[in-house]
């Protein structure tokens, strides 16, 4: 087998060929000092500059790294709730994607392959190795993208990821999003509780004001690929770490559908999936607990009551 570098196969390496106008090579990455904020456990903010800014969370701990990547129009703050369950078993890294957050929020740039291009020089930059690559929704669909051998990326973890391996399924409530984000955070906050049976009034606000926060080009840019945004079948064949898919209850709104499940698991050399009965679609909000264990099982080599 080839030997990989970052340079030969990665996703920045492809985006090396786009227009200057969607990235400019010539920035360097950097990793600046983390500040300290208050909490339990101790969260440090850090950010990297390359292709655009990113800011990362970073809990301590003499554990393997963790990566957790949040889903479309949130942020790393998703992650809150599990993060102490997660230490001292993981050294944990809570990213924004760029467009979100605190990162950057570039004019172009939110195809899959720049989400997953900006995780590869985090790892790069962070000098990363044996790291549980663990994404929500979209983030679980960039989870898979991700370019990386299994000295780097040792086991990925896809939750509840729309894997349709080509179009969208929901432009309307996209659409929909992008207009009521510029409207007062309740208005979005009553939206997304339809979409999102049996969650609390303040989870619904507190995803709307993360959407608020997140640029109108992560929508605007999905929506004009609407047909074939999430294609991935190389990257699912190219995956050598072990990879889980975990679906939501699909009385609950899981994005995950079987058809989705039974496609990947026919292209995924090393893929298994579990489904978690109460669970809506945010997962690790949902069932903490349940979550934090099967993640801590399969990245340990454990056996799960897997499909």
């Amino acid at each position: 087998m080839e030997a990989w570098t970052p340079e030969a196969h990665s996703n920045r390496d492809i985006l090396d060929h786009e227009p200057q106008s969607i990235r400019d090579p010539a920035r360097s990455v950097s990793v600046n000092q983390p500040r300290v904020a208050t909490g339990t456990p101790i969260f440090h903010h850090g950010t990297f500059d390359g292709d655009t800014r990113i800011h990362y969370v970073e809990v301590d701990s003499d554990g393997p790294p963790l990566v957790l990547v949040h889903g479309i129009g949130m942020d790393w703050r998703v992650w809150q709730g599990v993060t102490r369950r997660f230490v001292p078993r993981f050294h944990l890294y809570a990213v924004d994607l760029r467009g979100h957050g605190d990162s950057g929020k570039p004019d172009h740039g939110y195809s899959l392959a720049h989400y997953a291009a900006d995780l590869e020089d985090l790892i790069e930059a962070l000098d990363l190795r044996d790291i549980t690559l663990v994404g929500s929704s979209l983030g679980g669909a960039i989870t898979a993208v991700v370019e990386a051998p299994i000295e780097l990326v040792s086991h990925r973890v896809l939750v509840d990821p729309p894997l349709t391996l080509g179009p969208i399924r929901d432009e309307k409530m996209f659409r929909d999003i992008l207009i009521l984000k510029h409207e007062p955070v309740d208005v979005l906050a009553e939206y997304l509780s339809a979409s999102n049976p049996g969650a609390g009034q303040h989870a619904m606000r507190m995803m709307s004001e993360m959407w608020h926060r997140a640029s109108d080009a992560v929508i605007e840019e999905l929506l004009s690929n609407p047909e074939s945004y999430y294609e991935m079948e190389r990257e699912l064949r190219n995956i050598e770490s072990p990879t889980l898919l975990i679906q939501a209850d699909p009385e609950r709104g899981a994005v995950l559908r079987e058809i989705d499940i039974q496609r990947a698991l026919a292209l995924l050399p090393h893929g298994a999936s579990i489904t978690i009965t109460g669970a809506g679609h945010a997962v690790h909000a949902f069932k903490p607990a349940e979550f934090v264990s099967i993640v801590e099982h399969f990245s340990a080599g454990e056996s799960l009551q897997l499909r």
